[in-house]
């Protein structure tokens, strides 16, 4: 059955004039001249038999009935204008800005894209090296990977894995200082510290994880260290020390041989990664399709860096 409907022009007439309680601001906001404002509210009140406003010399006011149909004429064209939006957006090239720490984008994100890139060529990702602001979400970024604690009210979390720390270097520091267990560590062994992670008091630093396998009377104040992940990770790589590393970071190099971890990678979760969005922004379809991506390449992962249920 066909909708019995005045003529949408009238109601966008009405509508941006009883909003705006002025012909001539509706005018100017529809790009059209006052009279023809006038006209179509004219159309209108005709439709339905009735005034829709009060017409004075130089105001105009809602009569009992324009006050009745204006909430649910705005409901209705905010609607349409919304759907016509995000068909509008599905049809153009979308981008997607993500909020990620540097060393991990560096260390597992840009490794992986490619096969997103290809998957989704029309997306482009813009990649922001700095930890997550919640205050900038809403117009600076679309989506972050973030980690440890979740305390971002009012945004949408989701885990895309777990993570876990454990110490590496390279198979020639390994063989010098003959590492074969942690309690070989009070050997004089050169520490790497990765300060990036452990200004956060729920990051294990290297007392905790020496306390947590039963090395208890090791100094470990001294030693190398670095702001950035990734240069604690290259110090490792030169054989200048062994530094606790996140198995997201090291995957590749475990897997190239640069790195070794000489006492094993097994061990519970010391904390997880998500991503972070406001929930309009996950109503983008290229947002929704990055985060999907994200979520799915984390469940690849190995144990101990793998989706969580």
């Amino acid at each position: 059955m066909p909708r019995q409907l005045p003529p949408l022009t009238a109601i966008r007439a009405f509508e941006a004039a009883a909003r705006n309680l002025s012909m001539a601001k509706a005018a100017r906001e529809l790009g059209v001249s006052a009279g023809a404002i006038s006209h179509q509210v004219r159309q209108l009140e005709e439709y339905f038999g009735t005034r829709l406003f009060l017409r004075e010399t130089r105001r105009v006011s809602l009569t009992s009935a324009g006050q009745a149909c204006l909430p649910a004429m705005t409901e209705g064209l905010d609607r349409i204008e919304e759907a016509v939006r995000r068909m509008t957006q599905a049809q153009k090239p979308g981008r997607v800005t993500v909020s990620v720490e540097t060393s991990f984008a560096e260390c597992w994100l840009i490794p992986r894209l490619t096969g997103f890139n290809e998957a989704y060529p029309e997306i482009v990702v813009e990649l922001l090296g700095r930890p997550i602001d919640p205050e900038s979400m809403a117009y600076k970024t679309n989506l972050a990977i973030a980690y440890g604690p979740r305390r971002y009210q009012g945004l949408v979390v989701q885990r895309i894995m777990d993570e876990s720390i454990f110490p590496v270097c390279s198979e020639g520091f390994r063989d010098r200082f003959d590492l074969r267990k942690p309690a070989d560590l009070r050997g004089a062994v050169p520490l790497i510290h990765d300060d990036t992670m452990q200004r956060n008091a729920w990051y294990p630093d290297w007392q905790a994880w020496l306390s947590g396998h039963d090395v208890h009377d090791l100094d470990t104040a001294g030693g190398h260290r670095h702001t950035v992940a990734g240069m604690a990770l290259e110090s490792a790589r030169q054989g200048q020390g062994i530094v606790l590393g996140r198995g997201a970071l090291v995957d590749r190099d475990l897997a190239s041989g640069s790195l070794i971890a000489p006492f094993g990678k097994e061990g519970a979760p010391s904390f997880d990664y998500f991503t972070v969005a406001l929930p309009a922004a996950l109503e983008e379809p290229q947002v929704a399709l990055f985060r999907d991506w994200l979520l799915e390449e984390g469940a690849r992962e190995p144990a101990g860096l793998r989706l969580a249920s």
